[in-house]
């Protein structure tokens, strides 16, 4: 990735720098506790991560030291080079879908899953099969989430979707829909170079004892219990926008949002279209019932009459089959997509919050060190402020007239001060490879998620094209062979 592809439109603009109004005084018993303000290397980057916390800084950029390694991504395969952020071969196929009961869980419906790698995670190159349920699903969907927080994880097939009921949960359309969606479900983890190669991923594609299995999988602790974690009440979890956004996110909401749009528009346009196209197969089993009648009228043609309901009542059951078929493959397809774009967007949404922590804990951190400064000289004209420390100097002045120890009590406000903006710069330097690392990380799961995009929308249209070939075929069929039936009829004369 270039220079301008980095994470660096995001700055914070740092306390007044004292320095060099200050006229050095010996015998001032708090000239410890002058600014030890954050170095900074401008590099067009947003920061350095080869300066320590220490010495001076400029007002553009603040420098923060490398991410702990709970935030790198290399210890899962992934590379800093975008172009190599592609999946090994695997595949996975959902099928044999069979009824199951138990005392404890009650009946439910469980799934063939049969993987084929050679990723070197799996313990066996040979096909494996195991059998799994939907709540096994939903287990490996929640510890992938928790896995890998800054990528796009593929969302499940709602337990109980409207559009699915019809009748038993248990019947073969309800079924036959779930294990379509469960199969893209898996394939989209199997295309995802980092979800692939997950444990939790290898635990529910091969393990033969996954009640055992799945809970000796721990899900990563991602608390961190620093400063972080006190102030999430005050602003981390709160509704701020980001300050400065970065074009190439905005542009990718936009583009995520336009998606949605289009399909949504899609999906209630071919609802109307199949809606008409089983009135329509209706209206030819109505057709076919009227010819029938007929043919107990004329008696004469009786035989022909009653070939030819046939035919209707076939016609029928062609078009009812081709809106069958396009719901399950087109339609379905369409609403799972839409969810995946949800999906994006709430990947987009927390990288954003990375970006708001890093900005409000930049806030937080020179508001505490101009707290310090007007600590050290609460009578003096700060620069920028607008006049003198009002406030702190009566403060100061009332704390006296009580017969507080103004020094003792400076001294203790300090060192808190002090420690307080040691904690907060640790934490700005976390906090600002955190975000790094977010939008790096949301970078390239867009990658993903335009490859999916561009195979599954693909496949999709191919798919309700062959329904329509299909069903043509079909239809010249159903017709022709009732053309030799009708010219050989003869019609008696009166």
């Amino acid at each position: 990735m270039n220079g301008d592809e980095e994470y660096g439109s995001v700055h914070w603009q740092s306390a007044t720098d004292l320095e060099s109004s200050r006229t050095e005084q010996d015998s001032d018993p708090f000239a410890s506790f002058q600014a030890q303000k954050p170095s900074v290397v401008n590099n067009g980057n947003g920061y350095d991560r080869n300066n320590d916390l220490t010495g001076d800084y400029d007002e553009n950029t603040y420098n923060a030291k490398r991410a702990p390694d709970e935030y790198n991504y290399k210890d899962r395969g992934e590379s800093s080079n975008d172009s190599v952020f592609v999946a090994q071969p695997m595949t996975v196929t959902v099928s044999e879908p069979q009824k199951e009961s138990e005392s404890s869980s009650g009946t439910y419906i469980s799934y063939l899953i049969t993987t084929h790698t050679s990723i070197p995670t799996f313990s066996s190159r040979s096909p494996c099969r195991v059998r799994r349920r939907y709540q096994d699903f939903v287990w490996l969907y929640t510890a992938l989430t928790y896995e890998f927080s800054a990528s796009i994880v593929p969302p499940l097939p709602e337990k109980h979707r409207i559009e699915y009921l019809k009748g038993d949960r248990f019947g073969s359309e309800f079924v036959e829909r779930r294990r379509q969606s469960l199969q893209w479900f898996l394939d989209r983890i199997a295309r995802h170079p980092l979800y692939q190669q997950s444990q939790s991923t290898r635990v529910f594609l091969e393990s033969v004892n996954f009640k055992h299995d799945k809970q000796l999988q721990a899900i990563r602790d991602q608390s961190s219990g620093s400063v972080i974690e006190t102030l999430s009440d005050t602003f981390l979890n709160a509704f701020t926008k980001v300050q400065k956004p970065e074009e190439r996110f905005v542009e990718m909401k936009e583009n995520v949002d336009k998606l949605a749009d289009n399909l949504g528009t899609v999906e209630r346009l071919y609802s109307r279209i199949s809606k008409r196209q089983y009135d329509l197969a209706q209206d030819y089993n109505m057709f076919s019932t009227s010819i029938d009648g007929l043919s107990i009228l004329e008696t004469g043609i009786a035989s022909e009459l009653g070939q030819f309901a046939e035919t209707s009542k076939k016609y029928a059951g062609a078009i009812k089959d081709m809106c069958e078929q396009e719901d399950l493959n087109f339609l379905n397809k369409v609403h799972e997509y839409l969810s995946y774009c949800q999906s994006a967007k709430g990947t987009l949404r927390v990288r954003d919050q990375k970006q708001v922590d890093f900005e409000e804990l930049s806030n937080y951190l020179q508001h505490t060190v101009a707290e310090r400064e007007k600590t050290l000289h609460p009578g003096r004209r700060l620069e920028g402020s607008g006049g003198v420390n009002i406030t702190g100097f009566l403060a100061d002045k009332v704390k006296e007239v009580r017969g507080v120890d103004m020094v003792q009590a400076k001294q203790e406000k300090l060192e808190r001060l002090e420690q307080k903006i040691k904690e907060l710069q640790e934490e700005v330097a976390r906090s600002n490879d955190l975000s790094n690392m977010f939008s790096t990380q949301v970078m390239k799961e867009f990658q993903v998620f335009e490859r999916a995009k561009a195979a599954e929308l693909r496949n999709g249209l191919l798919d309700y094209t062959d329904c329509h070939i299909e069903f043509y075929k079909q239809g010249a069929k159903i017709w022709s062979d009732i053309i030799p039936v009708l010219e050989a009829c003869e019609v008696p004369e009166d």
